[in-house]
């Protein structure tokens, strides 16, 4: 099984889902091709930010356009600014989350590699100064806030904080200013000692920490990716929920440690595998819930087994994708 043209053909499968104004058909019944109501723009970003890594393997002009036309409804639909013209954000029916900022970054910033156009990275370092101005006294990250009355909510997501400090890492990538990267080891400083993301299974603190030790091959970074990676797989129930996009979640995530780099004197040979057998049995677990056309469905045992979301052929496309750049077969 070529994994690289599965992650293609889910790719080319959102490029026949995207919508003239650029929007996706974002949620649709697999076996009646029936709409279904919905749209989140934080997974539209990260159905961009997914393309355009397949894009980088393969590079399919389609799959870029869309990715344009993708952004460009991104940008004129939710693109606000709370207060003033410097606090650039991305707005969702009167609310801020802090996903919705980061994913859009992180899109952003790699249709920018692509094209180098700057406006792309502008806007996208604009945002990433809203998501640190909005951090509250102790250094954590505002999840919610609306955007009309300016009232922080108590609601918080186990991935946004992920989220965030990996597309702020991007961006240090990108632009080399120092101030993301300070920023970023300083919240991971605190996080790590708390275990932040563990019990969550967080595959985005495993992409976070894989970039961050590009940087610095800390044992403090290992040791807080390690025991996210343990608790994956030592704590496989979600293989019992029997849905596409956990288990892609978790194959991305152990994929992410496996390309960590290690301090020099770790020796995780015997994990690394224990990764690796878990990761082929996902991607074959995977298969099931792949259709001809390169989509993936939900699955579980409801009324919702049939659906196909974007972030679900999202998750899939990205864990074949990253599986195909070790060179190995399923």
């Amino acid at each position: 099984m070529d994994t690289l043209e599965i992650a293609h053909a889910g790719a080319t499968c959102l490029v026949n889902l995207i919508q003239k104004n650029g929007s996706f058909k974002y949620r649709y019944d697999s076996q009646h091709d029936t709409p279904l109501n919905g749209y989140n723009v934080l997974r539209h970003a990260g159905t961009v930010w997914a393309m355009l890594d397949v894009y980088r393997d393969i590079p399919d002009k389609k799959i870029l356009e869309c990715c344009r036309q993708a952004t460009h409804y991104l940008l004129d639909t939710y693109l606000r600014f709370f207060r003033s013209y410097n606090n650039a954000c991305i707005c969702e029916n009167n609310t801020i989350k802090l996903g919705g900022n980061a994913l859009s970054t992180l899109a952003l910033v790699s249709l920018f590699e692509i094209t180098q156009d700057h406006f792309l990275l502008a806007v996208a370092e604009q945002l990433a100064h809203f998501m640190l101005d909005q951090r509250m006294a102790n250094n954590r990250l505002i999840h919610k806030r609306y955007f009309q009355s300016g009232k922080i909510s108590n609601f918080h997501s186990m991935y946004y904080t992920g989220e965030a400090l990996f597309a702020l890492l991007a961006l240090y990538r990108l632009t080399q200013q120092k101030h993301w990267y300070n920023t970023v080891r300083k919240i991971e400083n605190k996080l790590a000692p708390e275990d932040y993301g563990v019990k969550e299974q967080s595959h985005w603190m495993l992409y976070f920490l894989e970039l961050l030790s590009n940087h610095e091959a800390s044992s403090l970074y290992y040791l807080h990716a390690k025991k996210i990676v343990l608790h994956i797989l030592e704590n496989p129930e979600y293989l019992s929920w029997e849905r596409s996009t956990p288990i892609a979640c978790r194959s991305e995530g152990l994929m992410a440690f496996l390309r960590m780099k290690r301090p020099d004197n770790i020796d995780d040979k015997a994990l690394c595998e224990r990764c690796l057998e878990q990761i082929k049995e996902n991607l074959n677990r995977q298969l099931a819930f792949r259709l001809p056309d390169g989509s993936f469905v939900r699955g579980g045992q409801d009324r919702r087994k049939n659906e196909v979301r974007i972030d679900y052929i999202q998750h899939n496309i990205s864990s074949y994708l990253h599986f195909s750049r070790f060179g190995l077969t399923l």
